[in-house]
């Protein structure tokens, strides 16, 4: 998975928040019929051993993921989703890989030894040197070369208006990639004065640059990886002949014979869409799964809990739900940016999240099977990073307040409080549509609270569920299909740069990953210092300010950091959570059955 952006959390709500957390380790202990229960815990351990195994060769396994696969290229709006990277993990390979400490691990496999990095200054741009291992190459054979990072940079720039790139951050800085020594070496120079303070986290899932240019020009081959499978892959494992199923809900991927680092150990790893995590448990205990990574809740923990053989860890996660308003709604915002500053318009969407209750929806839902649950109050920078602060609560009461949302309206002009709500110019406040993932229970009870809430406002908000999150998210205007939307961001280790592509006004009507078209010139401004300015202070204070806008602009909602539950069978090896945007499968060569 990209490291370079938060990711959609379909399963769980991204390809989602971007920091190094405190470390919270899983504790474990055996129960009947051979099962293990973990939870949460402050105590000590090393995450990066969690389950650390001597393991078979050969073997077949069925990992589950929660959607079925509509997008195969992790690098677009659409493909930058949680669920569709724990099968590309395995196929495009990354320089850095997050750890479960929220580590980065250089990817020795395919670099021959650090990149050389040069600190850029007055007139001396910043400078990364890349050596790709010799051996290194894709599964028809084709070395990988430097034409693999430009062709990734070259999607990723922002200097074709046609692509659909999830992220620019960091690329949009890059002057130049050229490659010398046959193409294994890359050397990345950045704009003068555009230094990058994240720079380890660019060059993620790498692209076949060869294959690419068989499909058309750069636009027309970006596009056409992502509507069809990986024909070669650079990593562990490939699709394989066949391996995707009509329906696109069983993925079939084989190890690579020509991967040219240490080999996968299982023969065959298969992906099984779930769409209702009620269902994964029952899978999981017939063995029709051998592991589920699903959203946390009571009954499924209880459920799980209580499946022989089988071990699981629930733990605190780098994932946080949170509520987002379309401002291209006119009753919201609007087209321009000044529509959505109009007072009236301001007040609607502060009224709306000051009348909801977080902690009571914590209360019903996360609480219920974690005692470590918190409401959120910074969207980025997430509880145990430096500088983190509650930026939320001095607008949005946790508990929320329904008689000051009335007050904010009544003082704004609005009429029909509580009953029809009618906007200051005699206009009736339209219904809203809320969306959320189809099977995900948690996220409709999330709904269903806030529908609540806002009818207490005179404000009627309809529930529906999707089945395809990312293109609900990027749809255009004419395709108008959220108003209020719930989903959960996963995180990178790099908060600087990470959220950057998050609330930064669209440019050249391509949304990035700011699905709400929210838009403020100084949340623009904070962010892009955030990403270059060396001093981390600075950067921190730069979060800070842009998150506090945001909530002054009621643009976003942020709930709760979200639980991680993993659970598998207990005769497999190499298997641990990975609560960044990476997932689980981010080492899943190393994944057997144990000796």
């Amino acid at each position: 998975m990209s490291v370079s952006r938060r990711t959609l959390a379909l399963q769980t709500g991204a390809i989602a928040a971007a920091v190094v957390l405190a470390a919270t380790a899983c504790g474990s202990g055996k129960s009947g019929g051979g099962s293990s229960s973990s939870g949460s815990s402050g105590g000590g351990g090393d995450k990066n051993t969690v389950n650390s195994a001597t393991v078979k060769q050969g073997g077949k396994i069925t990992w589950t993921i929660e959607k079925t696969v509509q997008d195969w290229n992790p690098l677009t709006s659409n493909g930058n989703t949680f669920d569709y990277a724990q099968v590309t993990n395995g196929i495009y390979p990354d320089v850095y890989v997050p750890q479960p400490d929220y580590s980065l691990k250089l990817n020795t496999d395919l670099m021959d030894g650090d990149p050389q990095f040069t600190v850029g200054g007055p007139g001396t741009p910043q400078k990364i040197v890349y050596k790709i291992q010799q051996n290194a190459k894709w599964s028809d054979g084709t070395p990988i070369t430097a034409d693999d990072f430009i062709y990734l940079w070259q999607t990723q720039n922002g200097g074709n208006p046609n692509i659909d790139a999830a992220s620019t951050t960091g690329y949009s800085q890059v002057d130049s990639v050229v490659g010398s020594d046959n193409g294994k070496t890359v050397t990345v120079t950045f704009k003068p004065d555009q230094p990058f303070a994240d720079w380890k986290s660019l060059f993620t899932s790498l692209l076949p640059a060869h294959v690419a240019k068989q499909h058309g020009d750069l636009a027309a081959s970006f596009t056409w990886l992502d509507a069809n499978p990986p024909t070669v892959s650079a990593g562990p494992f490939q699709i394989a002949p066949g391996g995707v199923s009509a329906d696109k809900s069983l993925v079939k991927t084989i190890r690579n014979p020509q991967y040219y680092g240490k080999a996968a150990n299982l023969d065959e790893i298969d992906f099984r869409a779930i769409t209702d995590s009620t269902q994964e448990p029952t899978a999981l205990a017939n063995g029709e799964v051998d592991g589920i990574y699903p959203q946390p809740q009571l009954d499924l923990v209880n459920r799980v809990r209580n499946i022989s053989g089988v071990d699981y860890h629930v733990s605190q996660g780098l994932v946080f739900e949170h509520i987002d308003l379309n401002m291209r709604n006119t009753a919201l915002g609007g087209p321009a940016d000044a529509d959505q500053r109009a007072p009236a318009k301001v007040a609607l969407r502060q009224a709306m999240f000051t009348a909801f209750d977080r902690q009571g929806l914590l209360n019903r839902t996360v609480k219920q099977f974690t005692d470590n649950a918190k409401v959120l109050n910074n969207r980025m920078l997430l509880p145990g990073l430096p500088g983190s602060q509650d930026n939320v609560t001095s607008s949005y009461p946790e508990a929320g307040d329904l008689a000051k949302a009335k007050q904010i309206l009544t003082s704004a002009g609005y009429t029909g409080v509580g009953t029809a709500l009618v906007d200051p110019a005699g206009k009736p406040v339209p219904a809203f549509s809320m969306r959320y993932t189809v099977g995900n229970a948690l996220r409709q009870d999330t709904c269903n609270l806030f529908a609540q809430a806002m009818k207490q406002l005179g404000i009627t908000v309809n529930v529906s569920s999707t089945d395809a999150l990312g293109k609900t998210l990027t749809q255009s205007d004419a395709q108008h299909q959220w108003d209020i939307i719930v989903f959960a961001w996963v995180a990178t280790p790099f908060p600087n740069s990470a959220n950057q592509p998050i609330y930064t006004t669209a440019k050249q009507g391509v949304p990035l990953s700011n699905y709400g078209y929210y838009s403020n010139a100084d949340v623009d401004k904070w962010l892009a210092d955030a990403a270059k300015n060396a001093d981390e202070k600075v950067r921190e204070s730069d979060l800070n300010q842009a998150d506090a806008q945001i909530t002054k602009d009621a643009y976003t909602l942020p709930l709760y950091q979200k639980p991680t539950m993993i659970a598998y069978k207990n005769t497999l090896g190499n298997v641990r959570d990975n609560a960044t945007q990476i997932g689980p499968t981010y080492n899943i060569q190393e994944w057997g059955f144990k000796s």
